[in-house]
């Protein structure tokens, strides 16, 4: 009687020895393998290789005079081998009823085996109660692809090599991750409860989209997943409790305009949408949206055109100017103008959603405000100011009479301007044409802007050694910015001050409205 498994276990010992691999046969035939191999280390190796470990692996060998291709293996073997943490093989030999191997294919336990054969196991565990896995098999397929080129040692050598590419420290980290990942890619966990009452329904679809904290529920059950088969037993269960999502993410990322009509270009701002995902289940009437940005808060239902919004611009926010100006242009625009606002936000890997919104009609109380951010943003593009500067909505306030009066010099008409003094020195010609320096700041965000400017023309002689100064020409001549800190230094004030004067010094009667030995100007 011709023993096939001992012919086909002495074929793989003689492939092995031809290829100088050491086969370590298994004295107990219930460990899943019926070979241990042991490569031999590479004749030359880097130095930065040299304590690399040489490739080790299990093999079960499979023996049959059959050439369908495909052999069932007990549920305990395959255990064995997929949670080896060494590369794993089969072996099948194909004899075709002859005497010698006339075939041999070579099947990789891959992450795919892997993942099938630990679903499998959990489905039986979990489901059907069983835990006997010698007495449960799964058939393995194996073909063209599969088959060992030529039925010598080097050629069965080579084709385990292909499978470990990167040496045998990186495939047992892989390895040791994907048995560790599998089954786990839609979650770990499943969570079972219920809320009462259309209050607590209202506030649970709020915490899915990030509008609220928390939300009261009831019979809550936790379940571990894997594969999507949730574990018999409960790994939490409470008769009631508070649910939270803490690191809730948006459903997608994108932009989002504003516009009164179809023409106008509108505002734009960056946004982040959650959509519940309780919204396939709810009823149209409680289907809910969340649009965000860094200055507003939408919620709609698509469904009903309800809508709520609300200014994140308040207390402690810092933005940079352009978008807390537009921030507050969006307010102005929804609620004073009383016209229909035409929405559309287009998201990352979303087609572009349009719909409306009713702007209210109510007194709009940052007016004031808006002209000091216009104001603000005409200054910086001036300035020529690269880096973004943040300001916060109360800032603005402060300093609204300071930053629109600071703009208005920039383009002033020269006629405009006038400037009193008094000189307590001797030496003042006033029959020659003044020029008169000075400085004029105004504070945006933690840096204080300024420019040093020069007013000329002639003068009229006042009383008491007082003169007025009526201008004919006005010209901006040094630009000033502070550090982050709001500190211009006095030295650097001096020194700018004293190359304007000397630019008038020839042609003019030069005052200078500055204290060079306080650093400050003078009025």
């Amino acid at each position: 009687m011709r023993d096939l498994g001992q012919m086909g276990e002495s074929t793989f010992n003689l492939w092995c020895a031809q290829a100088g691999l050491t086969a370590n046969g298994s004295k107990v035939d219930k460990t899943g393998w019926d070979f241990f191999v042991e490569f031999p280390f590479a004749e030359r190796v880097a130095l930065t290789q040299i304590h690399a470990p040489a490739l080790e692996c299990k093999v079960q060998v499979k023996a049959t005079d059959k050439t369908d291709r495909k052999l069932s293996i007990k549920l305990s073997n395959l255990r064995r081998l997929i949670t080896a943490p060494m590369p794993a093989f089969f072996v099948f030999i194909e004899f075709d009823k002859k005497d010698v191997a006339q075939r041999a294919f070579l099947v990789h336990v891959d992450e795919s085996l892997i993942s099938k054969t630990l679903k499998r196991i959990h489905e039986l565990e979990n489901v059907s109660g069983c835990f006997n896995h010698h007495k449960r098999s799964l058939t393995i397929n194996y073909g063209p692809e599969n088959e060992i080129p030529t039925l010598r040692g080097e050629s069965l050598k080579r084709k385990i090599e292909e499978y470990v590419p990167s040496g045998m420290s990186a495939y047992v980290a892989n390895k040791s991750q994907h048995l560790e990942s599998t089954g786990f890619e839609n979650g770990f966990a499943q969570i079972t409860f219920s809320t009462k009452g259309e209050t607590n329904l209202t506030d649970f679809i709020d915490v899915s989209i990030g509008l609220k904290q928390s939300v009261q529920i009831s019979k809550f059950e936790s379940f571990h997943t894997r594969f999507g088969l949730k574990s018999k037993d409960p790994m939490i269960e409470r008769v009631d409790g508070m649910l939270e999502m803490p690191d809730l993410k948006p459903t997608a990322t994108g932009t989002i305009r504003f516009r009164e009509d179809r023409l106008s270009p509108g505002l734009v701002f960056p946004c982040r949408f959650y959509s519940s995902s309780l919204n396939p289940i709810l009823p149209q009437e409680l289907v809910k949206f969340r649009i965000e940005a860094d200055c507003f808060d939408i919620t709609m239902n698509p469904f009903t055109g309800a809508a709520n919004y609300k200014m994140n611009a308040g207390a402690g926010v810092r933005l940079p100017i352009k978008q807390l100006r537009d921030a507050i242009c969006l307010m102005r625009t929804i609620t004073s103008s009383a016209k229909t606002i035409l929405v559309d936000f287009s998201l990352t890997g979303m087609n572009t959603v349009d719909f409306s919104l009713n702007a209210k009609d109510q007194p709009f109380e940052y007016n004031k405000v808006l002209e000091a951010l216009n104001a603000a943003q005409k200054i910086v593009n001036f300035f020529e100011v690269n880096e973004s500067i943040d300001v916060s909505l109360e800032e603005i306030a402060t300093h609204a009479d300071s930053i629109t009066r600071f703009n208005s010099v920039i383009d002033a008409n020269p006629t405009l301007f006038k400037c009193d003094f008094s000189v307590q020195e001797g030496g003042y010609d006033p029959t020659k044409p003044t020029a008169c320096v000075s400085m004029i700041t105004t504070k945006l965000g933690r840096r204080v802007f300024g420019f040093i400017f020069v007013i000329s023309g002639s003068v009229h002689t006042l009383e008491d050694g007082c003169y007025s100064l009526l201008a004919s020409n006005a010209k901006i001549e040094q630009r000033v910015i502070s550090d982050d800190q709001g500190i211009i230094r006095a030295e650097d004030l001096i020194q700018a001050f004293e190359a304007v004067e000397k630019i008038y010094d020839d042609n003019f009667e030069v005052i200078t409205l500055f204290d060079k030995k306080s650093g400050k100007p003078t009025t």
